[in-house]
């Protein structure tokens, strides 16, 4: 588990340069495209359609992020109630749906990329699957965050069995 747990901690720094770099740079090009667009009366293709690409991904690494940290959307009001044995549970079988939901997401995207792979993007000119690839690579991420989050659960449940947690 301590392994692993590095292991995740290694790709989460590495997610939290990405998205740092990526943020700034989406502020440096959306900056660009106000100021061309305002003050020149003129616009680009390329800089809303980089920032839009960014924007995706900086969402689908923040996911993995956030699902390493159980940081995610839920009801906290139904999970404020349960006893903490029942809410490792809860947690468990919503994780262990996520990552059939994920593995599906995976398999999908694949094929999508492929399929992308032959359309090139109106304003930069890259393959589309460039952009699409946020998925596969999200949804690896999420899986690989979502065993670990599995583990620390049936950990938390072995401590309340044997009496160190109340």
């Amino acid at each position: 588990m301590k392994a692993y747990g590095k292991f995740l901690d290694a790709i989460e720094s590495c997610e939290k340069i990405f998205l740092v770099i990526t943020v700034a740079l989406m502020i440096i090009v959306i900056a660009y495209q106000v100021i061309l667009r305002y003050v020149f009366s003129a616009s680009n293709a390329w800089s809303e359609e980089l920032a839009r690409y960014l924007f995706i991904y900086d969402v689908m690494i923040g996911a993995a992020i956030a699902t390493r940290q159980n940081t995610h959307l839920q009801v906290d009001a139904l999970i404020g109630i349960l006893k903490p044995k029942t809410k490792c549970i809860f947690t468990i079988v919503a994780t262990v749906l996520g990552i059939v939901f994920l593995i599906f997401l995976f398999g999908y995207s694949i094929v999508l990329c492929q399929a992308a792979s032959v359309n090139i993007s109106a304003g930069l000119k890259v393959p589309m699957s460039i952009p699409y690839a946020c998925m596969p690579i999200g949804a690896v991420l999420m899986i690989l965050t979502s065993i670990e989050v599995i583990m620390k659960q049936l950990q938390e449940i072995q401590k309340i069995n044997k009496g160190e947690v109340l």
